[in-house]
């Protein structure tokens, strides 16, 4: 059985290790399943879905025929807001960790707009609800931070031709510790600064956000370090 580590979200496929072998975390023991075999088919129908709209579509459906299934009301938090099939332009408010993207260009979008995607992060009533469905809200919400911040660097910092750099289209991984470094390091040092969130607000988010560039980098963190000291 696979285990996903919480801190760096690395696929640890060998049995019977105790650490991450990426991290060297302490892994946690896997939780016992408590989902029924119709919520566990909803939830692997959506995993295979490339398209978040569908990902959505497919957890709502299931979600009417499982109202009790905490994983599949988890999973619908990272899916964002419903797209609006009238719009010609990219929506990337679909997939949830963009609304990391204020503390990127804090410019591009107003004061009220700002304020909804703080919430989202902290005070939306669908995350309370569902924190509140597992043993430890707190951690949970440590977990969702974690898992945001995870998705946004992959997607939108690694999948971003002004981060990366590209050559007749195609991106390099190359030197890619130190490229991500830059943005993750002024979007953790917006955090800091942000005086809407609450002091703990900001150390879960900024701590959740440095996490996250380490497991995209085989928790390799010196050049971050660099830029934040």
């Amino acid at each position: 059985m696979s285990i996903i580590c919480r801190q760096c979200g690395r696929t640890i496929e060998t049995e019977g290790v105790a650490f991450c072998p990426y991290c060297g975390t302490k892994l946690e023991a896997a939780a016992p399943m408590t989902e029924t075999p119709e919520a566990e088919k909803w939830l692997r129908k959506a995993a295979q879905m490339k398209s978040y709209p569908e990902r959505r579509e497919i957890l709502l459906k299931g979600l009417k025929k499982c109202p009790n299934s905490r994983e599949i009301r988890w999973e619908l938090l990272f899916t964002g807001e419903q797209e609006d099939k009238r719009r010609w332009t990219v929506d990337f408010s679909v997939i949830k960790c963009w609304v990391l993207e204020m503390y990127r260009k804090p410019g591009d979008f107003t004061e009220e707009k700002r304020n909804r995607m703080r919430e989202k992060l902290f005070e939306n009533p669908e995350l309370k609800e569902c924190l509140e469905m597992f043993g430890d809200p707190a951690g949970k919400q440590r977990e969702y931070l974690q898992r945001l911040c995870r998705e946004y660097v992959e997607l939108f910092l690694e999948g971003s031709n002004q981060v990366m750099g590209s050559f007749l289209g195609f991106h390099s991984d190359r030197n890619k510790d130190k490229k991500l470094a830059v943005p993750v390091a002024e979007m953790i040092k917006r955090v800091r600064e942000d005086e809407k969130l609450s002091p703990d607000q900001r150390e879960q988010l900024w701590k959740a956000l440095y996490q996250g560039y380490a497991a995209r980098n085989g928790g390799r963190t010196e050049y971050l370090d660099e830029r934040l000291n």
